[in-house]
Formats: C-alpha cells, structure tokens, sequence
C-alpha cells in the first residue's frame, strides 16, 4: 500500500508495478491512496489489479500538520491503515520515495511480529553507537508517550497486523497525538506513530529501509538492500548532480520511457546532467556528503552486525 497526492504520482505508480513485477506468486493485493489532481496519463496506466482510492481534497488540518519536505499526504497512510486493516491481517505500507530493488514484498509476510503490531527498520538516526544530535528530542518524546526509554523507528515501511491495528484504534491515537503536540514534532506522523506504538513494534534489519542520506551514502558499496528509501530532499528523479545510487533512477526512466510519460521528470532529474558545467560541482557535493566513510562505518557496525532482527529469524535475507 502506498500514499501520496499529485506530486509523487508516478512515483507511487512506478513502485506498485515494480512490486507487482516482482510478486511472482501473486501474493498480494496493491493499493494505491491518491488525493488532489492527479494527471490522467499516470491514472490510465494504473493496472486493474491494484486498487486506487481517491481522495478529492485533503482536509485542511493535514496541511497544518505538515512541516517541511514532509508533505500532507503523508497522513492518508492512517486513513488507510484504518481502513485496509479491517480487510487485511497483514498489511504492508511504503512511502512513495522507496525503491524495490529486488525480491518479494510477500516474504515480510513470513516474519513473526511477536504480539507486537508493527515491524520496522530503526531510524538511521539511532543507527549510530554512541551520543547523537536527535537523542534529547527521542527523551523528550519518550516522556510525553510515557515511557523510560524509546526504540525510534521510520516509518517509510511497515508491516503491519492489520486486525489489532485497527482494534487498538492506533490511527485515531496518531492523529490525537499530532492534534496535542503539533509544534513539538519534528517528523509529524512518524514520530506520533512511534509515540503511541512505543514497545509495540519489532525490529527488521537495515536491508528493508535502507535509508540513503549523508550518514549513510558511502555505506551502501557492497550491499544491495533489498528497499532503499530515499529520505530527506534529493530524490532520485531530482539528483541533478549524480550523487544517488544510478539504479534507481535508471529504473524509473525506463518506467517513463515505456509509457510515454518522460514530460513528467523534473529538470533537475540526472538525465539532464551536463559534465563540462556540472562535474566539478558533483565531485565537491559528494565529497562532503561522503566524509569520512571507514569512520561511519566504525559508528555503525555494532548495528549492522546485530543478527537479533524479526526477518532473520524468519529466515529472510535483507541484502543481496
């Protein structure tokens, strides 16, 4: 299941299809939540078997929610999280920057949540060993959810047991709590939803949220997650400079190639990167973003390393 609002229609498109592509056993059903004025074109290339969901307008208290580059859409995730878990035991929820790199969406369906109600990747920001810049914020948080110590998880991919989801009225929680501390919420929904399901997630490895930003661009060389999530503001379809992974991009091109949808990408997309003026600029940028890679991976090797992950004891493979 997927979220989002005209912006990232494509985007939404192109990820359900690739996952379509690669649930060769047919083990899943695919919606798709779309709100405001969505191109027709990406709306006639929807295949019939995922469900689209409509949303005309998003009420105005969304939009005062949102903050930054998290946009409003990002809400409708609880609205339909409400409303598949009444028809689903197990849902899965991607944001719109994921990228399905390979396998199954359908092996997540394998992990044991333990009683818990989610799955999710650790937030990179708690990747780290050691004091981080995000630590007194995470305690701040843990005292207005009522807990000592809080496991910060994103929440760009979810698995979900959708039956007691909806019987712990998590979505009317989320938005109560957004409703009460508003001005105190650096990432809105994300961080509501780790307030009111603070110990009642598990843990999957890296491999399925692999968030690509500055901690972790040089990190990826020699390992092929199976999700990467591109958090923060540069995208892949707006990478003017080269600095992501190519095979995203190149993926999604292909996509809008086939159907005839190229007018869609941005002029900052890597297509339209020009060597003799923009090279220089790439080689600097990347070399700030990469620093110090031995000592990012020293920070970071204590949790990479773990093996106590819900997938790997389900016997999932998150890196290829």
């Amino acid at each position: 299941m997927v979220c989002s609002d005209a912006n990232w229609a494509w985007q939404s498109a192109f990820l359900l299809m690739r996952s379509m592509a690669f649930d060769a056993g047919k083990a899943l059903d695919h919606h798709l939540y779309l709100a405001g004025d969505v191109d027709q074109r990406v709306l006639d290339i929807l295949p019939p078997e995922i469900t689209l969901h409509r949303i005309e307008e998003l009420p105005e208290s969304y939009s005062l929610a949102a903050k930054g580059h998290i946009p409003a859409a990002s809400l409708l995730r609880l609205v339909a999280l409400e409303e598949l878990g009444r028809s689903y035991p197990r849902i899965i929820y991607l944001d719109g920057d994921v990228f399905q790199a390979w396998g199954s969406l359908a092996d997540l369906l394998a992990v044991d949540l333990e009683g818990k109600l989610v799955a999710a990747v650790r937030d990179k920001l708690q990747w780290p060993s050691g004091k981080r810049w995000m630590e007194r914020y995470i305690n701040q948080l843990a005292r207005r959810c009522g807990v000592d110590r809080l496991e910060y998880f994103n929440s760009g991919v979810l698995l979900i047991d959708g039956t007691a989801y909806v019987d712990a009225k998590i979505s009317a929680r989320t938005f109560a709590f957004i409703t009460d501390n508003r001005d105190f919420l650096r990432f809105v929904d994300q961080c509501a939803l780790n307030a009111v399901l603070a110990t009642q997630w598990c843990e999957l490895s890296p491999g399925w949220n692999w968030q690509v930003s500055r901690k972790v661009l040089g990190l990826t060389v020699g390992r092929r997650p199976r999700l990467v999530h591109f958090v923060g503001e540069i995208k892949p379809w707006v990478d003017q400079l080269r600095v992501l992974p190519p095979e995203a991009f190149h993926a999604m091109l292909d996509f809008l190639k086939h159907h005839r949808l190229t007018d869609l990408l941005s002029p900052k997309a890597p297509c339209h990167f020009d060597f003799r003026s923009m090279e220089r600029a790439r080689v600097r940028f990347i070399t700030d973003w990469a620093g110090d890679t031995f000592a990012k991976r020293e920070a970071v090797k204590s949790y990479l390393d773990r093996t106590d992950f819900a997938d790997y004891a389900a016997g999932l493979r998150s890196f290829g």
